[in-house]
């Protein structure tokens, strides 16, 4: 008995070093994340620096549209539980779609190669313009894959690793700052990001490699048409999840001034530290990993019960950040401290898809093709018309704005299906999808 409750101490303690840990690294992440956007936009002017940022846009938004029918297909497969109904082991099948991700960024990035050699010939005045955009579109494959693999960690609710992974590209800028004489182009910044997006994808894979293991003889298993044809058939509603995630930026980066894409990239990358904790918090106190044994289908009573423990956890954590959001934005200095709405407006982002996780996992299992292409694609439509009908006007604040009515469609859509789907799924002896 006294070796056994040795063994619960020693068992505790190790819990709560590991819970200290990963709350250390997380404070470290929000930090990085933070002083790498002060360090940018003090080293820069605001045009500069909103050229800088229309980069991310490049990066992102185009490998957000070319993982997305591999993130969501990956997704269902674990936090579905699939691996044993289909003789896929998550790391055999994150490994393939991971393939086949990087060939089609590493086509598509030596297509815009070879757009830019030709306008850099027949349009010299953009010379400028193509070489602080060139590094941008190099690390598409990386920064892709280190997304999808980000994504993969966080459908097994290892959200730490996307957290880590992500220390790569802010402590590259924050060498940059550190390193670049007075008067560097903003040349030298893309570069760095590039350099911040190879350094991720490899952390990314080491982490992933950790949590999906992968034996070599299964590497080289090939995989079935019919996964082929399944992951194919998600296209569109990753085309139009990419749409509604990117495409206010789009717009706001093509017809905004640049200082406009300046102050919406501060705010909404101050604004992403919620996704840094929430989403550990809305585990509720589970551990990392999804039990093999939990049903991933929830009745209606569980998920009310997940719903509402994101909603206090979502709103415990942003409100706090809107009460010294003045503060917040007072840190980046003048013209970066007046959008207060902007920034009022993205924490809201973050926190309506805090409060929506729980039914956004539901529906990514309880796959209803129609119903989620209807949400996603109608989400995308009004988020683009929205913002393209009032960013003339009012800039950084239509992004925003069209951000979080997008947020508000896609969640509450996912809600609603969620809730119906567990009425519908429990019996009258109360067992879920029997």
């Amino acid at each position: 008995m006294v070796d056994t409750a040795a063994a619960r101490r020693e068992t505790s303690t190790a819990a709560e070093h590991s819970w200290l840990g990963e709350l250390l690294l997380r404070l470290l992440g929000a930090a990085l994340q933070i002083l790498a956007t002060w360090a940018v936009v003090h080293a820069l002017t605001p045009d500069d620096a909103g050229i800088y940022f229309r980069g991310f846009v490049i990066t992102l938004g185009l490998s957000t549209l070319l993982r997305g029918k591999y993130e969501i297909y990956m997704a269902q497969h674990i936090i579905g539980l699939r691996a044993c109904a289909t003789g896929i082991p998550n790391g055999v099948l994150l490994m393939q779609l991971s393939r086949r991700m990087l060939l089609r960024s590493t086509l598509l990035c030596a297509v815009l190669l070879v757009l830019t050699a030709d306008l850099d010939i027949q349009a010299p005045q953009l010379q400028t313009v193509l070489q602080t955009y060139l590094p941008f579109v190099l690390a598409l494959p990386f920064f892709g894959l280190s997304s999808l693999l980000g994504e993969a960690l966080r459908a097994a609710n290892r959200t730490l690793g996307a957290v880590v992974a992500a220390y790569a590209v802010n402590l590259s800028m924050l060498l940059a700052v550190a390193l670049a004489p007075p008067d560097a182009s903003l040349v030298l910044y893309s570069w760095a990001f590039l350099l911040g997006s190879v350094v991720s994808a490899g952390v990314a894979a080491a982490l992933a490699w950790r949590a999906f293991p992968v034996t070599l003889a299964e590497r080289s298993g090939p995989l079935s048409r019919e996964v082929l044809q399944a992951v194919d058939s998600r296209e569109l509603i990753g085309l139009a999840r990419g749409a509604l995630l990117w495409g206010p930026l789009c717009v706001l980066s093509i017809w905004a001034p640049a200082v406009q894409m300046a102050q919406y990239a501060v705010a909404a990358r101050t604004a992403l530290i919620v996704d840094i904790f929430l989403p550990a918090l809305n585990l509720t106190g589970c551990r990392e990993t999804l039990r093999a044994t939990q049903l991933a289908p929830a009745p209606r009573r569980l998920l009310v019960r997940q719903l509402a423990a994101a909603l206090a956890y979502s709103s415990a954590f942003v409100v706090p950040l809107l009460v010294l959001a003045l503060p917040t934005l007072a840190i980046y200095g003048k013209p970066y401290d007046s959008h207060l709405t902007v920034y009022a407006l993205l924490l809201g982002v973050q926190w309506i898809n805090g409060v929506g996780r729980p039914a956004v996992r539901h529906a990514v299992v309880a796959w209803d093709a129609r119903r989620i292409g209807i949400a996603v694609g109608s989400g995308a439509v009004a988020v683009v018309l929205i913002c393209a009908a009032t960013v003339a006007t009012y800039g950084a604040l239509a992004a925003a704005a069209a951000s979080l009515i997008g947020a508000l469609i896609v969640n509450g859509r996912a809600i609603a299906m969620a809730l119906s789907d567990g009425r519908a799924g429990e019996s009258p002896s109360g067992r879920a999808f029997s």
